[in-house]
């Protein structure tokens, strides 16, 4: 029999924790060439140097060990190069991610600057609006992904009905908590003519109400300084919220449009404290 070393051993040799190893044993990666059964110390043979360097190997590259497992039972070549490259896809996605988060960091180093600044905020009344209407469950974090395709579904449907838009489209947030795994966001499209409904589209109408709104110029990693800048002024004209938080696309993304061209109205739907002016900064000149 080939000389067995107990696992601290072992572990040293490979450089993989005791804890590692005992864990690779349970989940059948690496199993101890012999176990005592009176005391159940662990004991693993030379031969065995060359599976664990591949499981640490592999683990530093942050495959999952359910598809070492795979790589580890794989019967060709052809198997093992598939269970690799479907992580080096994850991998590859990953990547994408970061960048996008370190966008993101790159705009949030630039608040302090923003932040000298509040964005004007005016009240606005809107009268009802009938609306085109998608509800859309989606985190936050995937909004975006859900706006382009939502939208699409939307003016597909329209056209086909020879309806046409009366207004820029726009989105409500109906949770209130924008933490939650899912959100409940309603996308519309005001229009003159109710819709018949269609699959997930139905006919809607926006509530006529008075809004505190601002104006956010540029992509949507840098909006939340717009809803600061709301929340200030709402807090400081004693107001109380009355609705859901909308978003108007005034001009939206689409072939052509430049990030810092695009123009979004944040808004939210308030009456007044009891006691206070009705609107002493209304500005219809945004209406």
């Amino acid at each position: 029999m080939a000389r067995l070393m107990p696992i601290g051993v072992f572990a040293r040799a490979t450089r993989l924790s005791v804890r590692a190893l005992r864990n690779y044993d349970r989940l059948g990666l690496l199993v101890p060439a012999q176990i005592d059964p009176h005391t159940g110390y662990r004991r693993y043979a030379v031969d065995q140097f060359a599976r664990a360097g591949l499981i640490r190997r592999l683990r530093e590259l942050e495959v999952p060990l359910t598809e070492i497992a795979e790589i580890l039972a794989a019967d060709t070549p052809a198997e093992v190069r598939a269970a690799i490259e479907r992580h080096r896809e994850r991998v590859a996605a990953r990547a994408v991610q970061l960048d996008r988060l370190a966008a993101r960091l790159g705009a949030v180093l630039e608040e302090p600057v923003q932040m000298l600044g509040w964005l004007h905020v005016y009240e606005r009344w809107r009268d009802v609006q009938p609306i085109a209407r998608m509800l859309v469950c989606t985190s936050l974090s995937g909004l975006t992904e859900s706006l382009g395709p939502g939208y699409a579904q939307l003016f597909a449907e329209l056209a086909e009905q020879g309806i046409a838009p009366v207004g820029p489209p726009g989105t409500r947030y109906l949770s209130d908590d924008l933490d939650a795994a899912e959100l409940a966001v309603e996308l519309f499209v005001p229009v003159q003519r109710v819709p018949r409904p269609a699959g997930r589209i139905e006919a809607g109408e926006l509530p006529g109400c008075l809004l505190a709104a601002t104006v956010h110029e540029g992509g949507y990693d840098s909006i939340e300084a717009a809803y600061r800048s709301l929340g200030r002024w709402i807090a400081e004209h004693d107001r109380i919220l009355a609705g859901p938080a909308e978003e108007l696309y005034l001009i939206s993304p689409g072939p052509g449009v430049r990030t810092e061209s695009l123009r979004t109205e944040i808004s939210w739907p308030v009456r007044p404290q009891p006691g206070t002016p009705s609107s002493p900064e209304t500005d219809q000149e945004e209406k």
